[in-house]
């Protein structure tokens, strides 16, 4: 991916929405979040971000980004807060994963206002917690804190529980409820730069074609951090937030890559939940996972797709691939003949072995030849019983199959498998 053209293309998008006309809380965007780390919780921490920032006339906001395309976090926060909010006072705390390193951007009479102290106290208090959302919020609350004792003054809670309030009614509004009623991202977001261009192409190409005719998204993302999210938590939000699935239901898979801990997982939506069972999810995976421990992304991905695009179509026969009824190894018509003709050759081979060992053997024909005669006189006989084994075995009841599910953070049905590789 072409990482500079993004963060440049993403400036200019953010500067443009800086002259629509939009409502008053979401009049600014303080809470830049280019990595999708807290796109559920954006409004609630917007409107925070907000009233603080109107308060002190001070701009107190954030960019949490996956790369800074090579301009370090430096020059891409100055690049950035300026497209956003020119040249007014106010700070912005960038983190960049694959910088590895924050940097607070001062503007204006930020540069005096805050010190180094404040620096290192405002990220001291945004790195404690594990999750994004209260990370940014427990950095808001700080830069708040600062900003009372530095201009004597006090923020009027009430206005905050307000605007906050009325943000978090407007994200649970059916028509603006955080998911995306139309999808937002291409089919293939290769976050964790594990393909060349050329094999974006040709696996983007081949996942809208199956996702089309399929009627069935069929997605694979791939990321260097999980930032602080399970797996299954990373994957469902994905999906959810960024508008995947067809249909009301939502309709779809989701392969999730984290390049972190070699992390994998995949997230299914509506009919995607019937079409693709636990035990056929656990079949898929035995055949990509190799490919993925190997390093063959493209291979891994290619067998992914193709792989889906057959459960897809298995399910709307009526009999989705599940336990017990899993797809077979196909044989070559050629290899039977074959496969006869090597147990023929084999069985001769050790036939004659055997048969050559045995040529000092003479033959008897009559049982009294081994019995010495007088020497077997029987005068009585008994039974008598010397040991009793009772062989226990516990009946265990088979696992009917089907598909277990789970809710995620915006209240969709998912179903999923993930693991190692």
């Amino acid at each position: 991916m072409k990482k500079r053209i993004v963060s440049i293309f993403l400036t200019v998008l953010l500067a443009l929405l800086m002259v629509l006309p939009v409502s008053a809380v979401d009049s600014m965007l303080y809470i830049i979040d280019q990595r999708g780390c807290v796109t559920g919780f954006i409004p609630e921490l917007n409107a925070k971000a907000s009233v603080i920032s109107d308060t002190y006339g001070f701009t107190v906001s954030i960019l949490l980004t996956e790369s800074t395309g090579g301009q370090g976090t430096v020059a891409y926060s100055e690049q950035i807060y300026q497209g956003c909010f020119g040249e007014a006072d106010g700070i912005m705390l960038i983190e960049s994963t694959e910088d590895q390193e924050w940097y607070l951007y001062k503007s204006g009479s930020a540069v005096d206002l805050i010190t180094v102290e404040d620096e290192d106290a405002l990220w001291a208090e945004y790195d404690y917690y594990g999750y994004y959302d209260e990370a940014v919020d427990a950095y808001l609350d700080k830069a708040q804190e600062i900003l009372e004792v530095k201009t004597g003054i006090v923020m009027d809670k009430a206005a905050l529980e307000a605007a906050q309030a009325e943000a978090q009614a407007e994200a649970e509004e059916p028509e603006a409820g955080g998911i995306p009623t139309e999808r937002l991202q291409s089919r293939l977001v290769d976050n964790g730069d594990l393909l060349t261009d050329s094999e974006e192409e040709e696996l983007l190409a081949m996942l809208d074609e199956i996702s089309e005719r399929q009627q069935c998204d069929v997605v694979v993302v791939t990321t260097d951090s999980l930032q602080g999210r399970t797996a299954m938590e990373y994957a469902d939000d994905f999906y959810d937030y960024n508008g995947y699935g067809f249909g009301e239901n939502r309709d779809g898979i989701l392969l999730l890559i984290s390049m972190e801990e070699r992390d994998w997982h995949m997230s299914t939506c509506g009919y995607g939940i019937t079409a693709f069972t636990d035990a056929g999810m656990d079949y898929m995976a035995d055949k990509f996972t190799p490919l993925l421990s190997d390093g063959f992304y493209s291979e891994a991905f290619t067998k992914y797709a193709t792989l889906c695009d057959e459960f897809i179509t298995q399910a709307k026969s009526g009999e989705p691939y599940d336990k017990g009824n899993l797809p077979k190894g196909t044989i070559s018509p050629v290899m039977i003949p074959i496969s006869v003709l090597i147990g023929i050759v084999i069985a001769f081979i050790l036939g004659t072995k055997k048969k050559a060992s045995l040529k000092s053997v003479v033959r008897k024909t009559n049982a009294r030849d081994y019995a010495v005669p007088g020497s077997m006189i029987l005068t009585a006989n008994w039974d008598r019983l010397v040991n009793k084994t009772v062989t226990q075995r516990k009946i265990v009841k088979e696992d009917s199959g089907g598909s277990s599910t789970h809710t995620s953070s915006s209240g969709t049905t998912h179903g999923g498998s993930g693991g190692k590789f």
